[in-house]
């Protein structure tokens, strides 16, 4: 796909200050979202999951195939879940999105100022369990987070429907992102466990603790450990803040192939059931963009990689692993204690239109 994106449209920033998010449509080459597809099957090691055989994808994983590497970069951990993390530095998935969305994150950040994503495995010279740049959770900037799919289930009359799913398992991201884009390479049906997002919410943490704003600081990070390579950030969150998502009506991400969605880094977000019939796949790609300062700030003199990727949280419970101590926090941003004075001029003018 050689078109070039039309720049985000004053409108689309507005909305983006208001909701959180901005939805695209018919963004990523079809070329590279079927390359995608590929590429994610070829890293299928599941005993049971053919790509060839809708119905086994019905359901869930079964208990004895919910597995993942020990570094968490192939994982299916979950009931309904398939997080594939070690393409991340792959460069047709690099091109398919980051590199795609680029001018979007510079129109949100400010022009030269958002970390370059970097390409670690080609066709030519692959890097099979990612381990090249990987160093989870240095996600954003670098590298893609992944991977994500969600797998089809039956409906029945004791499923929940979308809104009750997503306020249950709504969570804001601990690492200090300042936003996301996820993108779809096939279709997501309505109720086709598509991403929810909480219209409004990434204000909430913000206006309980003002201090988050900063967010490189706020966010609490625990180094990888000399052994394990565990590593962590923990992100202090009011217990009630959670409550406000009663009154917000969540969105539903949904669409063809190629649709993507920008979305505020501290924006309450889940995943929905898959009730898709036909079944489907959910089949996401994510990657979190960094201003340079933030990433700078957070991980120069803080973070050292080790030899092997750092492990996810899911796969650290399952593994028993421990964090080690957490390191002290860099010293305050320059640009101000606001929501929005680390983002761009086009955001700032924005956000003096919505009163945040």
């Amino acid at each position: 796909m050689d078109v070039t994106l039309a720049a985000l449209s004053t409108d689309e920033i507005q909305e983006f200050v208001t909701n959180g998010f901005v939805v695209k449509r018919n963004v990523l080459d079809p070329k590279l979202c079927a390359a995608a597809r590929d590429r994610l099957w070829a890293g299928n090691t599941s005993s049971h999951l053919r790509r060839d055989d809708p119905e086994t994808w019905i359901n869930g994983v079964p208990e004895g195939d919910r597995q993942s590497t020990p570094d968490g970069m192939n994982d299916r951990t979950g009931d309904h879940g398939w997080r594939l993390r070690e393409l991340s530095g792959d460069e047709d998935l690099i091109n398919l999105l980051p590199r795609r969305a680029f001018p979007w994150f510079e129109q949100l950040l400010g022009e030269g100022q958002v970390v370059t994503p970097e390409v670690s495995s080609t066709a030519a010279d692959p890097d099979p369990r990612g381990s090249r740049l990987r160093g989870w959770p240095v996600w954003g900037g670098k590298e893609l987070r992944g991977l994500y799919c969600k797998l089809p289930q039956e409906r029945t009359n004791a499923s929940p429907v979308m809104a009750d799913a997503a306020r249950a398992g709504a969570h804001i991201d601990p690492e200090p992102v300042h936003l996301a884009v996820s993108g779809y390479i096939d279709r997501v049906p309505q109720n086709g466990g598509g991403i929810a997002l909480f219209p409004g919410s990434h204000r909430l943490l913000y206006e309980a603790e003002p201090s988050s704003a900063d967010i490189a600081r706020y966010s609490t990070l625990h180094p990888p450990h000399p052994e394990s390579g565990v590593a962590s950030f923990v992100l202090p969150i009011p217990p009630s803040l959670k409550d406000a998502l009663a009154d917000i009506e969540p969105f539903e991400f949904f669409g063809e192939e190629g649709d993507v969605v920008l979305w505020h880094g501290r924006m309450y977000h889940s995943a929905t059931p898959n009730y898709s019939d036909p079944p489907q796949i959910r089949q996401m790609v994510i990657y979190d963009a960094y201003k340079k300062s933030v990433y700078d700030r957070t991980f120069n003199d803080r973070y050292v990689k080790g030899v092997r990727p750092s492990p996810p949280p899911s796969v650290r419970s399952r593994f028993g692993l421990e964090l080690g101590p957490a390191v002290p926090p860099p010293d305050p941003r320059v640009e101000g204690p606001g929501l929005w004075d680390d983002w761009s001029d086009a955001v700032h003018t924005a956000s003096e239109m919505d009163g945040t």
